[in-house]
């Protein structure tokens, strides 16, 4: 699949907005050579599918800007530190680590932590190609 790039910590002197590629432009440059057909299939995550006609190649495409997803969004991300992030292009978490730590083995505890958590999951990123990320978090240690 093709990722956009999704703004995430800071990169030294890199432009964001001058490297930005979206998926329509990578899809325009495949239908030079190829004729792309949309398909049904699903992986449970955002990307749409392309199938190669006459093939059996199969190409995802995961916009965050061009298409944002935001409004069919079912994820959520563990740390290696033990936050829980409610979205990649928020600060927002919660500190799971805490909760396991002062009540081992209390299931329903945790339950209602990751449901209470689900309420401030945020809408939608605030990415954009301009200017610094507001996450200053890398995918590296985000998790996934």
């Amino acid at each position: 699949s093709f990722i956009e790039e999704m703004p995430l910590g800071v990169m030294g002197d890199h432009d964001r907005a001058e490297t930005y590629v979206s998926s329509d432009e990578i899809k325009v440059e495949l239908e030079k050579q190829f004729t792309l057909n949309e398909t049904e299939e699903t992986s449970g995550g955002p990307a749409r599918y392309y199938g190669l006609q006459g093939s059996e190649t199969k190409v995802g495409f995961i916009s965050p800007h061009s298409h944002n997803f935001c409004g069919d969004c079912n994820r959520v991300r563990v740390t290696a530190e033990g936050r829980l992030l409610l979205c990649l292009g928020h600060e927002h978490s919660v500190d799971l680590r805490r909760v396991i730590r002062a009540n081992p083995g209390d299931l329903e505890k945790l339950k209602e932590t990751l449901i209470q958590a689900m309420e401030i999951k945020p809408e939608r990123h605030e990415f954009n190609t301009d200017g610094q990320p507001v996450v200053f978090r890398h995918m590296s240690a985000t998790g996934g």
